[in-house]
Formats: structure tokens, sequence, C-alpha cells
């Protein structure tokens, strides 16, 4: 399924940072070089999305490969391609224009940095993703109304670099390869033969998530994976004895009033719905690049993780 191409972003964004109550303003770039030329016979990527639904509710099976389109005219930069599938059926919005529903797919977007939203009644993920010219990049969510009860990943590819980069929340997730036990998450698998590898990240109390990936020696393929609490997606199941759950947590760093914003969303145009203060330590539910949501006086709301230090 196709979506309409997002709004063009400007090759330099000047942005308003007021989270800790004075403003200042910091450019943000497009890199806009282009990509070499390569045949637009190359593989798309293909998402097992049947299956998705007769395997476990939190395992999912994804093939990533690079897509290249058609010859571009010199000096243009070629667009990017987004391909999403949740469970339930949910709303895409990228910088908040609402795309279509899932399972979504479009090759013709700007290449730039978006803020993704997938939202299905009161569940919803946000996270911030880059788009590159040429590549594609692929998320896949189950979403619940409870984020422990959350899963999914995102792969996207990097150039210049070579292998596998796989983080997750939470971390030190056990990692095996085409059967083989790797390491823990965040781990990087530097040697990754060409072709096609089955991916199963593993962790006591949560439930797996599997997926495959289509390496090449021309980009590095990176996953950011989250897996579901076993407690959490499945509470009328008594589970084995396990390890309790972690929790990670952020205090809030000294800013010049002694207090910071809480926001709706994780955007500067978010409206306001609180404040924390300095030294205030809080429970992380979700974090991206720039911003990090947490459990605050009952309620959540994101922060600018510039004025928040993740805790060990």
């Amino acid at each position: 399924m196709r979506g309409a191409p997002s709004q063009t972003q400007r090759p330099a964004d000047i942005v308003k940072s007021c989270e800790a109550g004075s403003c200042t303003e910091r450019s943000q770039s497009v890199n806009l070089s282009p990509m070499p030329f390569i045949s637009s016979k190359a593989k798309h990527l293909t998402t097992k999305a049947k299956v998705l639904k007769v395997l476990l509710p939190a395992t999912s099976y994804l093939l990533l490969a690079t897509i290249f389109f058609g010859c571009s005219a010199i000096g243009t930069t070629k667009p990017a391609a987004l391909q999403i599938t949740s469970i339930p059926e949910a709303s895409v919005f990228l910088d908040g224009k609402h795309l279509g529903k899932t399972p979504f797919f479009s090759d013709q977007l700007k290449v730039g940095e978006y803020l993704l939203k997938i939202t299905a009644g009161e569940a919803s993920f946000v996270e911030k993703i880059t788009l590159s010219g040429g590549t594609l990049t692929v998320v896949n969510r189950e979403l619940a109304n409870n984020f422990l009860a959350e899963s999914g990943e995102t792969l996207w590819l990097e150039s210049g670099k070579r292998g596998l980069f796989v983080s997750s929340m939470p971390s030190e997730v056990e990692i095996t390869m085409d059967g083989k036990l790797v390491g823990k998450t965040p781990y990087l698998v530097e040697k990754l033969e060409e072709g096609e590898h089955k991916i199963t990240l593993t962790k006591a109390g949560y439930i797996n998530r599997e997926f495959a990936v289509k390496a090449s020696n021309k980009y590095q393929v990176v996953a950011d994976v989250t897996l579901a609490s076993e407690i959490a997606k499945n509470p009328q199941v008594q589970p084995s004895p396990v390890p309790a759950l972690s929790v990670q947590k952020v205090r809030i760093l000294a800013t010049p009033t002694g207090f910071l914003r809480v926001r709706k969303e994780a955007s500067l145009d978010s409206p306001e719905i609180g404040r924390v203060k300095t030294g205030d330590e809080l429970e992380i539910i979700q974090e991206t690049k720039d911003w990090v949501k947490v459990k605050f006086e009952d309620k959540q709301g994101w922060i600018s993780s510039q004025y928040a230090k993740k805790l060990p």
C-alpha cells in the first residue's frame, strides 16, 4: 500500500528549543549529496505480513534489503522509502501529517529526519526516524495500551559501514543469529556474510522477537528492537519465576529556571502538560534521539533528553 509523500523538508530548519525556559536556536542540516547510480532492478524488501498474524503476538519476520530507484538528474537527491506494519491496523503520521493506515509503503518520501507516530485508539508509538535516499526503512510494531506490552523493531541501513548492529529495550538481550548465540545487546556483529540471516532476541521474562535481514557489503544493517513483558502481555497467565523487571530512570539536570517542561508529544509544538524539577528521578517509558517519555504525577509525557541523564 502506497502512502502520499510527506511535506518537503528544507535543507536547513531553524528549531527553537525552549524546554528549559530560555530559547536558543540550532540548525539542522539535511545531507543532500547524491547517491551513486544503481540499477532499479535491485530487490525490494519483503515483509511477511500474513505470517505476523499467526505467530506468537510479539514474533515477526522481516526481510530487510536495499531499495534503489532509477537514474536521477545530476544534483538531485533520490527519494527514500518507508514501510510500516502494525498489529492492530493503525494510522500513520509523519511530522503530524496523516499518510494513511498500516500496512503502509511509500518510495517517494523526501530525505530527512521525521517524527513518526503510529496510533490505534489509545495505543500509540512515537519515534524519530531518519530517511536516507535510495534505501528503505522498516518499522514494525505491535501496539498496546500498556507500554510494557508493546513490541516491535525498526530497521534501516547506514552507508559506509558493515555488519549488523542491534540495540534493544530492555538491554542485555541475547542475540542468536542463524541458530548461534553471538552476544547481548547492544552488540555489533562486525563480520557478516552477504545474504539472508535469521535473528532472534530473547530474555527471561520477555516475549521473543524474530526477524530476518539481508546483509550487503555496502551497508550496515541497524536494528532497534523492543521486547514485550510476558506479564504485561498476558496478565492472566502465571509465568514461571523470573528476575524482577528492571526499571530505567533518568535524573533531571540543572536548567536556568530550575524546572523542565513536560509535553504531551515529542515535539516543541506540543502543549505543555506539566513541569519537573532539577534532581527529580523519573521512570523511562520510551526514548527517541532528542526526547524521553517519562512517568510523572501518575501521568506520562515527553521531556528533552538534553536535560535528562540516564541512571545506571
